[in-house]
């Protein structure tokens, strides 16, 4: 009988060597952690956060990655093996084949094996819930108390306590996993939920109209207990899902049906979507998640640890937590990279060995915004304000208008190679001194005005995204 790779290595002993298991986890949440940061979050989620690290021959240089379907494989081989093999490279120090394999090849013809081979439960896979965003693995800070809050009860008295609930912040900042969270606990309590992106809900509305099978569209969503809506932001501009969206939230909230949704931005940010659908997801909690403290980075550091079985001294999460500051998901990355150099350096790395490597790694993640052209720029502040970009480049000077336009001036100049007439010339033709004055203006207010520092992050956040 020829059996499947996993099957042969199991029966040889191979399979269940720890050791290899565990390195190659180690490894491909290195080589994640650092990939995630430099592609869009959509490609990540679609192609990458679902595979897994299983199995790591040292001996022969070869790693195998369990991804869920050939087509994962064949795009991950055809469009990402020369970013991957380059990351991996980095993290261990030598070049390695990777095997991409689906989860199917792992559990075939296993007859003659006596000990259990934990697979994922094929029922399950239209319910992504990544099993590492639970309600214990969530740090609570002063920056999350409230949302936190609402999302247990939401489990505890779903479609009664609050409904909806809408969560909102700036990138990585926890967002997604409170969604998880919420959809591990219902599921758990045996609820009908579903997790789902704004952008696969649009995917899944015009493929509904175009077959013509919007009422098993509706049918679908109708008998949900909890529907789980990721960036929501992503339906400005898109009329008829907006409809859609519209229709499906009035029928489970009328049967007092669970929605919680997540958004990059308040409510009122949102002018650009319907009237009455942000009239609708008004009615519930709403819920700010802002930039964690030095203390909670220090916790969410320490408890991501304890998850990779690693363990450093205080000095470096502090270092660590001083210097990356912007979102949840650069310090998991961060914290990834430093576990896997400590495991995979020939000695063990001592405090200072590990600050010294810290340091390196931090002046990449510091690097300024090179990529972006002023177009993107101008195009991300007037989103982020709901104006449009010919009204940042207009004569007007209405105070609505005045800051945005002066935080693009900033922007340009701070994260371009733009001098102060260039910027004027592509913003209205505005002076050498009209730019300066913004530029300083701005550099003033984000130093003493809370709520303006907090937009420039905000807007920083979504350009490092994008330019990932």
């Amino acid at each position: 009988m020829s059996y499947p790779k996993y099957v042969r290595f199991f029966k040889e002993g191979i399979f269940l060597n720890e050791n290899q298991i565990k390195k190659a986890q180690n490894i491909w949440q290195a080589v994640l952690g650092k990939v995630e940061m430099k592609i869009p979050k959509a490609s990540f989620e679609t192609w990458l956060k679902d595979t897994s690290g299983i199995f790591y021959d040292e001996e022969h240089s070869t790693i195998d990655i369990k991804v869920n379907s050939s087509f994962t494989a064949q795009y991950l081989q055809e469009r990402m093996t020369g970013l991957i093999e380059r990351e991996i490279n980095e993290v261990i120090g030598k070049s390695i084949k990777i095997n991409y394999l689906q989860g199917t090849e792992l559990v075939q013809d296993t007859n003659n094996i006596d000990t259990p081979i934990h697979t994922v439960n094929p029922a399950k896979k239209h319910i992504p819930f990544n099993p590492n965003y639970t309600f214990d693995s969530f740090v609570v800070g002063d920056n999350n108390q409230l949302a936190f809050a609402g999302a247990k009860a939401v489990t505890d008295y779903p479609g009664k306590a609050f409904n909806p609930v809408v969560f909102y912040s700036g990138v990585g900042l926890g967002k997604t996993h409170l969604l998880h969270a919420i959809g591990h606990t219902l599921q758990s309590q045996g609820k009908n939920v579903t997790y789902i992106t704004s952008e696969e809900f649009t995917n899944q509305y015009i493929s509904a109209i175009k077959n013509q099978t919007t009422e098993i569209f509706r049918e679908n969503f109708r008998n949900l207990d909890a529907l789980l809506i990721d960036d929501l932001q992503f339906l400005i501009g898109k009329e008829q899902t907006q409809e859609g969206f519209f229709h499906t939230f009035n029928e489970l909230h009328m049967q007092n049906k669970q929605i919680v949704v997540a958004l990059d931005r308040p409510l009122n940010k949102l002018n650009v979507l319907e009237p009455r659908i942000t009239s609708r997801l008004s009615g519930g909690l709403t819920a700010d998640i802002q930039r964690p403290s030095f203390e909670t980075r220090v916790a969410i550091l320490q408890t991501k640890a304890a998850t990779l079985q690693v363990q450093f001294p205080q000095n470096i999460y502090e270092m660590m937590a001083k210097k990356t500051s912007s979102n949840i998901r650069q310090l998991e990355g961060l914290l990834n990279r430093v576990a896997a150099w400590s495991q995979f350096s020939k000695d063990k790395a001592t405090s200072n060995e590990l600050a010294n490597f810290l340091s390196h790694d931090l002046e990449a993640i510091s690097e300024p915004i090179k990529t972006l052209n002023s177009e993107e720029i101008i195009q991300i502040v007037s989103e982020y304000f709901s104006i449009t970009p010919d009204q940042i480049k207009g004569k007007k000077r209405n105070k609505n208008l005045l800051i945005p336009r002066q935080i693009v001036m900033y922007l340009l100049r701070e994260e371009t190679s733009m001098s102060f007439s260039a910027i004027g010339k592509i913003l209205g033709n505005r002076d050498h001194s009209t730019v300066l004055h913004g530029c300083v203006k701005i550099t003033e207010l984000s130093i003493n005005d809370n709520n303006i520092k907090k937009q420039i992050l905000d807007i920083k956040d979504t350009l490092l995204e994008i330019n990932s």
